[in-house]
């Protein structure tokens, strides 16, 4: 059993809760089967995981082991050439390669409302963007 202490807590609060560390370790992280293994209701195990650290550790590491798990059979997938995942693979770990679908944009956090403008301001950047040659409609050239 997972390190608990048990200073001050009646010996069933002590049971029930390395009760459900052992049914978080068996259930891969998942709550709901973990209350069912432990014979306990769901908002227990969720109380119990916001008051007591060993079994807030235990539902992390649990959940991080299934996430570890996962990853390794998407890895044995695209080492055998499965084209979706490595797909899916380039697409969420690979953008900083340029693997993305989208484009993000990233600005100096400077931005003004445009109702923050005055009139003058607004026809400024139209007439700006159109001597540059830039669709008012579209924002391309």
């Amino acid at each position: 059993m997972a390190d608990f202490d048990t200073n001050g807590l009646s010996k069933k609060r002590a049971d029930t809760a390395q009760g459900i560390i052992k049914a978080l370790k068996e259930t891969k992280g998942l709550l709901t089967m973990a209350a069912h293994k432990a014979g306990v209701s769901y908002s227990t195990v969720k109380r119990y995981a916001a008051e007591f650290q060993s079994v807030k550790d235990a539902v992390h590491e649990a959940k991080e082991s299934m996430v570890d798990f996962t990853e390794s059979k998407l890895f044995e997938k695209i080492k055998n050439g499965d084209t979706v995942s490595i797909i899916f693979y380039l697409k969420t770990q690979g953008k900083g390669r340029g693997y993305t679908e989208r484009q993000e944009v990233e600005h100096s956090g400077n931005i003004g409302r445009a109702t923050e403008l005055s009139d003058d301001e607004l026809y400024a950047i139209i007439e700006n963007r159109r001597s540059q040659g830039i669709d008012k409609e579209t924002g391309s050239s």
